[in-house]
């Protein structure tokens, strides 16, 4: 006979007991035969959820935990587990309401307060999570995953060195805290401390050996680096696969693909910036003009959060996934499963990259593209689609583990629509040529400052603006700097970052961009050539240092790339002083652009596609990759 109230507390001990002993199907068999006895009791439910959770099986896990959160309306343990689990599926709205729940029930619930800031943070509001977190810390001053947290909120709100105290907090109060660590390093990174920023990232790697995300942030960090080669950076790739991929071999399958070299391709893109960021820029033009008769797009988007650009890109996909509470494990079966003939990666070692998905190779080939200007250093990785402009041929192959798939160009790039008209140049009015640099400034190397300071004191009336300086401690900095080279601060004029429409317009201003290097400009340069205004730039050794010296080179201003950094000043002092063409070129430039070949979106969709083929027709055949070059776009495959 079934009893009325709920489990005894020796039954409830019981089923804790076989949970804690790990004995997990005995706990999931005992949990099950409570949830029968006692129906309407949460207890049972809520340890189900517990237990199918610890298990793996998350969705049923979120059903069971529901269901006791629903028979316990005043349960703070049911509603916060609710809403953890609400997190996992990557629902933070409801994640969220279940927080706000459980601290209506438990005001004081340090906990809840950081658990609502983690659903505020993934979901961009990250002013409100920083309330929550100091929440946290008001009611718990040692709860070191508050600190990390409020630390991540304060660095997206651009206030590094306070994220800097809180991380550091967080490692006082838990040394084994290593997320912390990486944090640090990443905020010293962007501040330009790449010594300190590297030392971080490898002292956190010592304790964690198996961090890909760490890893990956390290690698992004070195290719900043002024005094590194580029066979020293090449290495510290080679060494992210040698650490990974090896253990990740025996899940290679064979590919059950129907090897037929003309069929329609189904091609998977994997990608944590889809949506307004500068990834969308290059990509769009290219999904928005391929056949999709020929052309399967199938998107693996892994970022949790979707906005209206993502909504405009879904528009191109044959099938669009989020993917972003998936395991590597489970993503790879999902593309496997997919049948995805070429899968395509756009983030390399950036924020939100999903390497070890195609360490694994769910597809027969694989390409990287667009989002990183390195190597991703692994064997899995067949291809890096390139074009001549930014992967001469033999200079950079030894550099990469993957071949070069040249195409006739890569390129293709939507401006903004928020992009006002070119302007007449600023100097006609002024009577000086301003110079500028909206780069990250982080890219702002002492090398970077020492050649620009030449340019300044070779052209004594010129100023220089410069964009994303987002606090007054990094100004001072920066015109100390250049103080100490000879250049008043008076010259120096320092924007914060701000939103896009405001940022095309500071281009109004500027008569002539100086890039940086080792990590030159890509989406910054071709803002900036939209705008009207020539970027100054310095092609070197690796292909980072040519991504703005593509940018040039396909609309024919070869006559801005030098090759050292005298040649960048003596360019510089030519160009700033011949104020007749600088004001030719700016008023010409959109349709240099708008005429030019190399930039034309169906040309370049054309030979997305060619290249494609090309490596299909390899694998067909049973060849392994070999660099490709596809000289021209033959094949009637976009569409205008």
């Amino acid at each position: 006979m079934k009893r009325k109230n709920g489990p005894s507390p020796s039954e409830m001990h019981q089923l804790i007991e076989l949970y804690s002993l790990g004995k997990l199907h005995a706990a999931e068999a005992k949990a099950r035969q409570y949830a029968r006895h006692y129906p309407g009791h949460s207890f049972a439910w809520k340890f189900l959820g517990i237990v199918l959770e610890k298990a793996g099986d998350s969705a049923q896990a979120l059903v069971y935990k529901q269901k006791a959160a629903m028979l316990a309306p005043n349960d703070s343990e049911a509603h916060h587990n609710l809403g953890n689990a609400f997190m996992r599926a990557g629902q933070f709205a409801k994640a969220q309401a279940c927080y706000e729940r459980v601290i209506s029930i438990q005001p004081n619930f340090a906990e809840a307060h950081r658990t609502l800031g983690n659903a505020l943070r993934r979901q961009g509001l990250h002013g409100e999570a920083e309330v929550r977190y100091r929440q946290a810390l008001e009611l718990n001053p040692q709860d070191a995953d508050s600190h990390n947290n409020l630390g991540i909120v304060l660095k997206e709100q651009n206030r590094v060195d306070e994220a800097l105290v809180h991380y550091g907090l967080a490692l006082e109060c838990n040394p084994q805290l290593l997320a912390a660590s990486a944090n640090i390093a990443t905020a010293l990174c962007d501040q330009g401390r790449l010594d300190e920023a590297i030392g971080q990232y490898r002292q956190t790697l010592r304790l964690q050996p198996d961090n890909c995300e760490v890893h990956s942030q390290l690698l992004f960090c070195l290719l900043h680096h002024e005094a590194l080669s580029p066979m020293q950076v090449h290495e510290a790739h080679l060494a992210f696969g040698q650490q990974f991929e090896p253990s990740l071999r025996a899940q290679w399958q064979p590919h059950a693909n129907s090897p037929d070299p003309e069929r329609r391709l189904r091609v998977g893109f994997v990608s944590g910036d889809l949506r307004n960021h500068a990834v969308s820029h290059f990509i769009e033009p290219v999904w928005a003009l391929l056949d999709h008769n020929v052309v399967e797009i199938w998107v693996y988007s892994n970022y949790p959060l979707e906005d209206a650009v993502s909504a405009r890109l879904r528009g191109y996909a044959r099938n669009w996934r989020s993917v972003s509470a998936l395991s590597d494990d489970a993503l790879a079966a999902q593309i496997r499963e997919d049948s995805v003939d070429i899968l395509v990666d756009l983030s390399g070692h950036t924020a939100h990259n999903r390497l070890l998905v195609f360490a694994r190779k769910p597809a027969p080939l694989q390409a990287t593209w667009i989002g990183y200007p390195g190597t991703t250093g692994l064997a899995s990785m067949d291809y890096l689609i390139c074009d001549r402009f930014n992967a001469p041929e033999g200079l950079y192959e030894h550099y990469h583990t993957e071949k070069f798939a040249r195409r006739p160009s890569s390129g293709a790039f939507a401006p903004s629509l928020r992009a006002p008209p070119v302007n007449p140049l600023p100097a006609l009015k002024n009577g000086f040529i301003t110079f500028g640099s909206f780069n990250r400034s982080n890219k702002l190397g002492l090398q970077v400052i020492e050649v620009w300071s030449q340019v300044l004191n070779a052209i004594p009336n010129a100023r220089l603006l410069l964009g994303n300086v987002d606090d007054a401690v990094a100004e001072c900095k920066l015109k100390e700097q250049f103080g100490q080279l000879g250049v008043e601060a008076s010259r120096l004029v320092c924007h914060p970052k701000v939103p896009m429409g405001s940022y095309l317009a500071l281009h109004h201003e500027i008569d002539i961009v100086l890039d940086t290097w080792p990590y030159t400009g890509g989406t910054t340069t071709n803002h900036a050539l939209w705008m009207g205004v020539p970027v100054l730039t310095i092609s070197g050794p690796s292909r980072a240092h040519c991504q703005s010296s593509a940018a040039l080179r396909r609309i024919g201003l070869n006559n801005w790339v030098a090759h050292d950094s005298c040649e960048f000043v003596r360019l510089a002092v030519e160009h700033a002083t011949d104020i007749g063409a600088l004001a030719s070129l700016r008023s010409s430039m959109r349709q240099r652009w708008l005429s030019s070949p190399w930039r034309n979106d169906a040309t370049i969709a054309n030979g997305f596609h060619t290249v494609l083929r090309a490596m299909w027709r390899r694998w067909c055949s049973g060849l392994g990759a070999a660099h490709l070059d596809i000289a021209t776009a033959t094949e009637p495959v976009a569409h205008v």
